[in-house]
């Protein structure tokens, strides 16, 4: 398990553009950022392609006063961050990519409902919610909250389903 997640992290380290150790490339988005931007606000560097780019930027190295350096940075800069993002396919366990903690914390359930004794009234506590209920009737609750009860005041909330699997899951262990 730790050598895949060792695996997907180099490859991951490896597709990336090196942008921390490059001189150029830090100085080109600065340069841009420094100069550019004053008078162009922040332009997308894909409205023009490379090509247009190179023939743009020579003109406008004597307005912004810059250097051919200065002006090669830019384009650098320019060619990485225009370039399309490599797809990596990384495939985690469930156990480590989602905290049902973290969860808990994000969507502000224990604001109503109490998890181990911690938390609201306002709702029921979700400690034994799965063994009364049943996962199903949780799960449903969860992404339908007014399912059973249309008056219910609990929010629809953007819940993954992995994120609703690893709750589900912790509230079954408690």
């Amino acid at each position: 398990m730790n050598k895949k997640l060792i695996i997907c992290a180099l490859i991951t380290f490896i597709s990336l553009p090196n942008l921390a150790d490059d001189e150029t490339t830090l100085s080109g988005a600065e340069l841009i950022n420094n100069n550019c931007a004053r008078c162009h606000n922040s332009r997308p560097v894909r409205e023009f392609s490379i090509s247009e780019w190179r023939v743009i930027m020579p003109h406008m190295r004597e307005k912004a006063h810059l250097t051919g350096s200065e002006v090669k940075a830019i384009l650098e800069f320019m060619e990485i961050a225009s370039s399309p993002a490599q797809p990596v396919e990384v495939t985690l366990a469930k156990s480590l990519t989602v905290n049902p903690r973290d969860v808990l914390t994000r969507y502000g359930c224990q604001g109503c409902h109490q998890v181990q004794g911690a938390g609201g009234t306002l709702g029921p506590s979700l400690d034994n919610v799965i063994s009364e209920k049943g996962r199903a009737f949780f799960l449903r609750k969860v992404k339908e909250p007014q399912f059973n009860n249309s008056s219910s005041a609990m929010p629809q909330m953007p819940i993954t389903d992995d994120e609703l699997e690893a709750l589900a899951e912790f509230l079954s262990s408690i």
